[in-house]
């Protein structure tokens, strides 16, 4: 019996390694998006066999990579972060800070972006801020979630983030509009449990919670190109 037991769990060692190892689909499209959906694994020995017009973007722990078809590809090959980008630890070593992408403003994974609609991942709620893509001038917007509160946001010239307001809750399923900063917008908080940790904690979680505009700060944060 001990025997049995020792050889479960040295088969469940095993599993837990492999799926460590996998590398991760992160965004596909093209004719051979169905077999490799957002979130699937594949192990580091799988070859990718892409047709035209195929595009694949791949995670691992050292980065992403996207691949464009015709051709062949090895899923162990991910590329390393590219230039530029910054990984630094936070709490507990699970928050990973990017570094700046889309322009002149620093961008974090874990920051909601009040420009664009859809869900927010929220990792820690106590550092969960806000973000606009435009800074060039001085803008005011007003955040209302479904429970009536709002909060109104100054932004001065060049300041691209600003804290989350503590008049909204950081609550999963709390929608809030956000008014004043061009069309408006509505972004439902998710609150993430556990917190994710790793580059592929990090992009699983926000696929799951389909929080598409995090996971492309994530993608295009990490990505190089390779084509067949």
């Amino acid at each position: 019996m001990v025997r049995l037991l020792l050889s479960a769990a040295s088969a469940a060692l095993l599993m837990t390694s492999a799926a460590a190892a996998a590398v991760l689909v992160v965004r596909s499209s093209g004719p051979s998006a169905g077999a490799y959906p957002p979130g699937k694994a594949l192990s580091d020995t799988h070859t990718l066999k892409l047709k035209g017009n195929d595009m694949v973007v791949l995670l691992d722990s050292r980065g992403t990579r996207t691949l464009e078809g015709p051709g062949n590809f090895s899923a162990s090959a991910s590329a390393a972060p590219a230039a530029g980008a910054v990984r630094t630890a936070g709490t507990n070593s699970r928050r990973v800070r990017l570094g700046a992408v889309r322009g002149a403003g620093s961008r974090s994974v874990w920051q909601a972006d009040v420009g664009q609609s859809g869900n927010v991942c929220v990792a820690n709620p106590g550092e969960l801020t806000l973000y606009r893509a435009d800074a060039s001038a001085a803008a005011t917007a007003k955040l209302t979630d479904a429970a009536g509160n709002s909060a109104t946001i100054a932004f001065k010239p060049s300041q691209w983030d600003a804290p989350w307001p503590a008049e909204i809750p950081v609550a999963s399923g709390n929608r809030v509009g956000v008014t004043g900063l061009g069309e408006p917008t509505t972004m439902t908080l998710k609150v993430l449990t556990p917190i994710p940790s790793g580059l592929e904690g990090m992009a699983q979680s926000l696929i799951r919670a389909d929080c598409k505009a995090q996971l492309d700060v994530l993608i295009d944060t990490f990505s190089t190109r390779s084509g067949g």
